[in-house]
């Protein structure tokens, strides 16, 4: 389908155009011009990975798809785990030569915690949590098949609400003792509306989306102010949380506007043609933003009104690039 290509294509740049902005947030001075600036942008595009796993759940809960455990598994190995293997490596790699650079301790142990801990990279923590949903998937196509619409509804709501509590404690606690076998828990929700919304002969009414949306970015910005001003800005940042009650509504209002689109033939393919390469942009993308910042060019720096969309544009071209060359390669190509 046309629109999930465009939902993976917008929802990538929004990654990019996130963790840019992101730095804004957190190293501007708090409530200055420049900080509001990073914080709008920042919550713009909160929605950009629980639209992935919507869009993972629109995919591979696709009651059309008819395949075993077995070979469902076969697949996930070649397209997420192998990718996963070779970019723990290789950020691992990444990492040492940062830290040589910038004088900093990066050895043998610190290389196992970060992969014991899930994190070889920051960015690698969503490849490690979305293994969790795929090793449940053929449980979730059984719940599918079985259960009504309302039903899934229902179980939808109630996950969303544990997992919204789950994301509070973890703001306003010092317990960071997370497993990260454990991190897919939170987003099945997020995985099973996918598939709801995606199977939908609603369109979700237009307005109203757009109106959820647009109320749940200004919450998310205003929240994140009044918290942070009150209690810190790692506080504040709640508001940030994939999960939070402002970034919940506001991904799946946006999960039905994404929905609503339509493309010409042409467009469709291009999209299509971006649209398989949004892993490799999502794993190389890192790189481009660290050596921008080791060469001291912050988006906080430059008027971050035009930095952030403009750097933005730059990195997910060069990283377009990088993933379109990988392609090409015949054993590279299997791990992007």
């Amino acid at each position: 389908m046309a629109w999930l290509d465009a939902a993976r294509v917008i929802s990538i740049f929004a990654v990019v155009f996130l963790h840019i902005s992101a730095s804004v947030v957190t190293e501007a001075d708090f409530g200055s011009l420049t900080w509001w600036h990073g914080n709008i942008y920042d919550s713009l595009v909160r929605w950009c990975v629980p639209v992935f796993v919507m869009i993972s759940g629109a995919l591979l809960l696709d009651e059309s798809r008819v395949e075993n455990a077995a070979a469902f598994y076969r697949r996930r190995v070649k397209r997420i785990v192998l990718p996963l293997m070779f970019w723990t490596i290789a950020f691992i790699f990444w990492n040492a030569i940062k830290a040589r650079f910038s004088g900093a301790e990066f050895g043998l142990a610190e290389a196992v915690k970060s992969v014991a801990r899930g994190k070889p990279h920051y960015h690698m923590w969503f490849l490690f949590m979305i293994v969790g949903l795929y090793l449940f998937t053929p449980l979730f196509r059984t719940l599918v098949r079985h259960s009504k619409r309302s039903e899934l509804w229902f179980f939808v709501a109630v996950m969303f609400f544990f997992s919204a509590l789950d994301e509070l404690y973890g703001a306003f606690s010092d317990d960071d003792g997370e497993v990260f076998l454990f991190w897919f828990l939170p987003y099945v929700p997020y995985f099973i509306c996918g598939h709801l919304i995606a199977t939908s002969k609603r369109d979700g009414g237009k307005l109203v989306s757009l109106m959820v949306f647009v109320a749940s970015v200004f919450l998310t910005a205003v929240g994140c102010y009044f918290l942070a001003h009150r209690q810190g800005l790692d506080r504040g940042l709640y508001f940030y949380g994939y999960l939070s009650i402002s970034v919940i509504p506001m991904s799946i209002a946006l999960m039905w506007l994404l929905k609503s689109l339509s493309f010409s033939e042409p467009v469709a393919e291009r999209l299509g043609v971006v649209s398989a390469l949004t892993l490799g942009i999502y794993l190389v993308h890192p790189v481009f933003l660290e050596s921008v910042r080791f060469f001291y060019f912050k988006a906080k720096d430059y008027y971050p009104l035009l930095s952030v969309p403009v750097l933005s544009v730059l990195i997910f071209g060069g990283s377009l690039m990088v993933a379109l060359v990988l392609r090409k390669v015949p054993y590279l190509k299997r791990v992007i």
